[in-house]
């Protein structure tokens, strides 16, 4: 076999395993070939791959390095999709100076016109419209099974305004990255699904579509500790201390390594969320005050001018479920000053009702308080079920959801999601609070 066809022939092998989700073999195969087949031949087959295993199981300092070097090296629509692959990098790494020098080297390449638009989209020169439209303008060369047509697309849409659209768009990208197996990616796609989810208060599915970016990501450090942090917020939203406090301090310890801002960022406002749901001001202001990441800034504002006011103010913030709730949980803390009783018991109902729906412990406890500080039942539904007073009794005894679940053939997702709906009703935040309430039938 002469040089070239080996060298196709281990450039082929490494890239099969990065896409079934095995970067440790494919970089062995890569060296194996570097070692062996002389550097001209071997150099354009696994620049491109190496950079695809740096960003997303290495440092994203040195991918963004490697990448931008590597696009000088090959044709201009390759060199295309090795930016699109450095700005994500440096996206990551909060280098937004990067993002935009790398999106207008694409746009004064001589490739074909769909990359110009998706780059001037990336850079924000442009306005986002619908997921399936932006679609429509990359390039036929990327034909369905290329993975740069479905995260391209993907990227743009997450931080744009159609916010459903782009999550129907992200469920059918998803299928299409595991079906051509390409798993690797796969798992990079998901956490930006489940951050959407989080936003539309799809808390169940963003849980499950981190849970399996982990699993997918198994190798890929980087990309799992993007999924940490995503579960570090849900953790935060739904008032879990110790899960968010478990996710948060994994990505804090592993992201400085990585030069991952942006999931360091993720997980300080998890934590600073964590504070504020609890009333903790200024521990909250402290966290929230220095994320270290432009865009993770920005959507943290509103809260942290709430920390700031503490609790007494609230900014313009995202139409939400979660939003949309808390905007009436202050609504109804500040009738209930007023002295406006009925119609603050009107917004801390609906307040209380969504925080059960979502299961965000801590603020349904907030708006329950409030509700009997207007003088009026905190649950929305009166007693406890027959099982969720047999669950509250074993919690107040100290079992874990593990041995609960054991005791009545219930899973222990089943047995938190029970206790989510425990605590408001009794007006508490947490299982060690059991201990001390009377529970009704």
């Amino acid at each position: 076999m002469d040089e070239t066809a080996r060298a196709h022939r281990l450039s082929e092998a490494a890239h099969f395993a990065w896409k079934a989700g095995n970067p440790a073999r494919a970089r062995r195969l890569l060296d194996v070939m570097t070692a062996t087949v002389p550097e001209p031949v071997a150099r354009p087959l696994a620049g491109r791959l190496r950079g695809l295993i740096e960003l997303y199981s290495g440092n994203l300092a040195a991918a963004q390095d490697h990448l931008t070097r590597l696009a000088g090296r090959v044709d201009p629509g390759h060199a295309a999709r090795v930016l699109f692959l450095a700005i994500d990098a440096a996206h990551h790494r909060d280098r937004w100076d990067d993002v935009l020098a790398l999106a207008r080297r694409i746009t004064a390449l001589p490739c074909e016109p769909g990359f110009h638009v998706l780059a001037e989209l990336l850079a924000g020169e442009r306005e986002t419209p619908d997921p399936w439209q932006i679609l429509d303008a990359v390039p036929d060369t990327l034909t369905e099974r290329h993975a740069h047509r479905w995260l391209v697309t993907m990227a743009i849409s997450r931080r744009g305004p159609h916010r459903q659209a782009t999550r129907e768009f992200g469920l059918v990208a998803a299928e299409r990255l595991r079906a051509n197996g390409i798993s690797a990616l796969y798992a990079v796609l998901l956490p930006w699904l489940a951050e959407l989810e989080l936003d539309l208060g799809r808390w169940d599915d963003a849980r499950a579509h981190a849970k399996e970016a982990l699993r997918a990501a198994a190798e890929q450090r980087v990309t799992a500790v993007d999924a940490h942090a995503v579960l570090a917020r849900l953790a935060a939203l739904r008032g879990d201390t110790e899960a968010c406090r478990e996710h948060a301090g994994l990505v804090l310890r592993e992201a400085p390594a990585q030069d991952n801002a942006l999931a360091a960022a993720q997980a300080r406002w998890a934590l600073g969320a964590l504070h504020l749901s609890r009333g903790e001001y200024d521990a909250a202001v402290e966290r929230l005050s220095s994320l270290g990441h432009r865009d993770v800034a920005a959507a943290a504002a509103v809260d942290r001018a709430e920390a700031l006011s503490g609790g007494l103010t609230r900014c313009p913030a995202p139409d939400t479920p979660f939003e949309r709730a808390r905007g009436r949980l202050r609504d109804g803390q500040r009738l209930r000053r007023e002295r406006r009783l009925t119609a603050a018991k009107v917004e801390l109902r609906a307040a209380l009702e969504t925080f059960e729906s979502l299961g965000a412990a801590e603020w349904a406890a907030t708006a329950g308080r409030e509700l009997r500080a207007a003088g009026s039942p905190a649950s929305a539904t009166g007693r406890l079920t027959a099982q969720e007073r047999q669950v509250a009794e074993l919690a107040a005894a100290g079992l874990s959801n593990r041995e609960i679940g054991a005791r009545l053939f219930l899973s222990p997702r089943t047995v938190g999601y029970h206790l989510y709906k425990v605590f408001p009703k009794l007006g508490i935040a947490s299982r060690a609070q059991l201990r001390d309430v009377a529970l009704p039938g």
